[in-house]
């Protein structure tokens, strides 16, 4: 390409660039102005955030009845007091259309007592013989029927309890926060039972209310509402009307009344366990092995009808399933899930949503020992104690306060590598205009006890303060949100100098805004951001910029990487509301997203494409697209503390498809493919894979993926003096191949005993060449920016892991459970290191060394 040429096509990608954040702006202005809101919306009732009809249109409205005497659960309507319940019976589809008649018709009823509130749901059906009744283990959506109620038992319009069971009689629940979040995590101990009869199914429900929260009054009303799944339709239906455009869910419910003198129910709920496991050992003797037993106990206890303590001492989580192995070769460190049910059940409290939700990572709490130098040292750090008080008291405000304490941990040759930690995390929210309006607050604290081995490594203390709120306006049409915070951590000198070098800060670049300052003991910094968006209706836009300074470090207790940053980003969503004739649903999305470093150095540009649909088939697929690093910018992590180096500009292109998901077999795939550094880099890869349930109570997964990389500028490393013009900033191309292989097992004997089985092998080779350094980093043509470092070439690799859980469940009774787990993991590095021949790999993968653990976990549920 000549120079000429050259310049061209970046006028041209400049202009492309303007044009398309013109074009988003101009849509938003366009629809703002013009489409008002009965166009979006023109159909429906006004519905206020307490459920209540503020004009003229379906049913919100139920009533529960006293039971003078308890219904029996066994899943049939014959019981006299569901034929005094009055029914709700206007059902509305809501997907695949929104506000439609459903295919079949449905009803509910509700009565109470004092100690439970009952529910009997009737799913008319003409052709019973037809409904998807799958097994699984509990909280495992299937491909079935599902009828499920929730409740709002505060009647605030923001939380609230999810009950759903299949006609198989298979429980799945979930706790709300935030409208419309679910957490699939809370397990609360209910009772139901379903029957398939000539005219459909029946699911009756028990509920105790020491499951719900509410405050303490003679008379109360409950939000509430019934959903409906019918699989073989794929549709949807509720009571009341809920219309998914608006992005909402517990404000959309209706109301059951009529529930008098129910007192305020006694919550103590114990859980006592203990754990035999048997640990494989360091040495390289095979089958060696370390038997311990130990014991905990969790706890939730409520004080009075507003405030909750959940607590665990010694927790014990072998029953989570491995992290999915990945070798990292990036300048951050990879973000894992949460599956720790102590810290997942219940975290919606502290999260803030959008852009500040990394300010707490649970993760950290019982991470690997952060100084941990060899195999023979322990891998996890143990927690010792850990509480958790929620409250929310009647004018909207919810608070929340999480303290954990982690051990000492020390490493095979005596010393610390980890210090004794105590986490501190406190919130409040407080929710005004019934939920349409929030402020809120959140500080978190670490406090290490180190010592002199761990003192010039790590900070002893980390504080952060986060002030968040969001604000609805012109009729909910729009939202404004926004939040600011202040951080510092302090410690040692040496402590506080890896961190300005670390790859989060970076000091050590030649062109950063800030100075390495070898002296400090403490850094600290300031992050905002604010927003505006439109909620609901077909078309959805949103504008957020954020700030973040340049010593910002929240990682000791959250996960934040991006720094010394400013950004602006704009979206615009198109979403269809009702079916036609070829496609059941749709969306797109088109977005422009621009980052500088905080001296106003253009570090990333980004414009990214997005459609997704389902056909009338019930097929379904998605296209995504990508432009990014047009312009000229610089990424000022990619030398490791080197100088901003130019981006050439990077394109990627995504096909996903997806089969129907009733038959037996659901088959799905992945095809992406990119290009970057003028040609030089790229990658293509893809995943194949297909669900298969061949029984009602047994089914199988399998996806492969493979990925071949070439990356021109792969950083090796920088030598030289520290902080010196001397320093040499290396990179080599690198050709990579990776495949991974994720097989699960479900076979499901009763809704309460299960077996599950998840095996992972991993394996990734990679092939270096082109030794190269920084020459000229800015320089506008690529192959002016390095210059021969030295002819040899960096090591090659070749790593292989494989991970497994198997895990058998018992719930022998409601809330308690038997685990048995076996866990295996393998990792070979050391073999065939740069050349990728996969049957080989795996067999010699499974050639090393097993490290097998078992486990047996028995807990026992005390309601006393």
């Amino acid at each position: 390409m000549t120079p000429v040429e050259t310049l061209r096509c970046r006028a041209a990608a400049r202009a492309l660039w303007t044009a398309v954040v013109v074009l988003i702006a101009a849509v938003q202005l366009t629809v703002s102005l013009t489409t008002p809101l009965a166009a979006q919306d023109a159909s429906a009732a006004r519905v206020t955030s307490r459920g209540a009809r503020t004009s003229a249109g379906p049913e919100t409205a139920g009533h529960a009845i006293r039971a003078d005497r308890a219904p029996e659960i066994d899943g049939r309507d014959s019981d006299a007091v569901w034929r005094r319940a009055v029914p709700m019976a206007d059902f509305r589809q809501f997907e695949p259309g929104e506000n439609l008649a459903p295919t079949f018709r449905t009803e509910a009823r509700a009565a109470y007592d004092d100690r439970y509130l009952y529910v009997l749901v009737r799913a008319f059906d003409p052709h019973p013989d037809s409904l998807a009744a799958l097994l699984s283990r509990r909280d495992v959506k299937t491909a079935s029927d599902q009828l499920k109620i929730i409740i709002d038992a505060y009647h605030d319009g923001r939380t609230g309890v999810e009950l759903a069971v299949n006609p198989a009689g298979v429980k799945r629940d979930y706790s709300i926060y935030g409208d419309i979040t679910e957490d699939a995590t809370w397990d609360g101990v209910w009772d139901v039972a379903t029957r398939i009869d000539s005219a459909g199914w029946v699911a009756e429900y028990r509920v105790p209310f020491s499951q719900l929260r509410f405050t303490a009054k003679d008379v109360h009303t409950f939000g509430f509402g019934v959903w409906r799944d019918v699989i073989r339709l794929n549709e949807r239906s509720g009571w009341p009307l809920y219309r998914p455009s608006r992005r909402t869910l517990i404000s959309q419910l209706g109301t059951l009344d009529g529930i008098h003198n129910i007192g305020t129910p006694r919550r103590l709920e114990l859980l006592p366990y203990t754990v035999a496991k048997r640990v494989p050992t360091t040495t390289t003797t095979r089958g060696s092995a370390l038997s311990t037993m130990a014991g905990g106990l969790d706890l939730k206890a409520g004080l009075g009808s507003r405030v909750t303590i959940d607590a665990t001492v010694n927790p014990d989580f072998g029953q989570v399933e491995a992290d999915p192995a990945v070798l990292n070769l990036s300048a951050f460190e990879i973000r894992f899930d949460e599956r720790r049910p102590f810290f997942q059940e219940g975290a919606g409290l502290y999260r803030c949503g959008g852009s500040c939700e990394g300010i707490f990572y649970t993760r950290r709490v019982g991470r690997t020992p952060q100084l941990r130098r060899s195999s023979a040292d322990p891998v996890f750090t143990n927690i010792t104690a850990a509480a958790k008080i929620t409250g929310r008291l009647d004018n909207g405000l919810a608070f929340g306060l999480m303290n954990a304490s982690t051990e000492q941990v020390r490493g095979a040759d005596g010393r610390t590598i980890e210090p004794q930690t105590n986490y501190l995390v406190v919130r409040g929210v407080r929710e005004m205009r019934a939920g349409r309006s929030q402020f809120g607050l959140q500080l978190t604290d670490v406090r290490r006890r180190v010592d002199a081995a761990t003192d010039p490594y790590l900070r002893r203390a980390a504080t952060t303060l986060l002030l968040q709120g969001y604000h609805r306006f012109a009729q909910d049409r729009w939202e404004w949100m926004g939040y600011s915070g202040l951080n510092e951590v302090s410690g040692s000198a040496s402590s506080i100098a890896l961190t300005q070098r670390n790859s989060v800060h970076l000091y050590q670049r030649p062109d950063h805004e800030q100075r390495f300052d070898s002296t400090r003991t403490a850094m600290g910094g300031l992050v905002a951001s604010t927003g505006i968006k439109q909620v609901g209706g077909r078309v959805r836009y949103e504008n957020v910029v954020r700030y973040a300074s340049a010593g910002v470090e929240m990682n000791d207790l959250g996960f934040v990487n991006l720094v010394n940053d400013m950004m602006f980003r704009q979206s615009l969503d198109l979403r269809q509301l009702r079916p036609n004739r070829i496609l059941r649903s749709s969306f797109s999305t088109m977005s422009a997203e621009s980052h500088w470093t905080t001296g106003g150095l253009l570090s990333a540009q980004t414009l990214s494409m997005h459609t997704s649909g389902s056909l009338a088939s019930n097929w379904g697929g998605a296209i995504t697209a990508s432009l990014s690093d047009v312009g000229g910018t610089h990424c000022v992590s990619c030398a490791r503390g080197g100088p901003a180096l130019r981006q050439s500009p990077k394109q990627t292109l995504r096909f996903d498809v997806v089969g129907d998901p009733r038959p037996v077999i659901v088959p799905r795939a992945a095809y992406r493919i990119g290009t970057s550094d003028e040609g030089r880099s790229w990658y293509r890869g893809g995943d194949l894979g297909a669900e298969w349930r061949f029984a009602s109570r047994f089914s199988t997964s399998m996806a492969f993926n493979y990925d071949q990389v070439a990356n021109d500028q792969q950083w090796i490393g920088n030598y030289g003096a520290f902080l010196s013009d001397t320093t040499h900033y290396t990179f080599a191309r690198l050709h990579q191949h990776i495949l991974g292989i994720t097989m699960r097992a479900n076979w499901t004997a009763t809704p309460t005993l299960s077996f599950q089985l998840y095996a992972q092998p991993f394996v990734t080779t990679g092939d270096y060449s082109d030794w190269r350094q920084l020459r000229a980093p800015r320089a506008r043509d690529y192959a002016d920016r390095f210059t021969t470092f030295r002819a040899s070439t960096p090591p090659d690799f070749n790593v292989k892991q494989f991970n497994s859980n198997a895990v058998l469940r018992w719930e022998y009774r409601p809330a308690s459970a038997v685990f048995l787990v076996w866990q295996q993991g393998r990792a070979q590095d050391a073999l065939n290191p740069g050349v990728f021949v996969p049957g080989r790999d795996v067999r010699d993968l499974f050639g090393t060394r097993p490290l097998n653990t078992l486990l047996l976990k028995v807990s026992y549920w005390f309601n006393p």
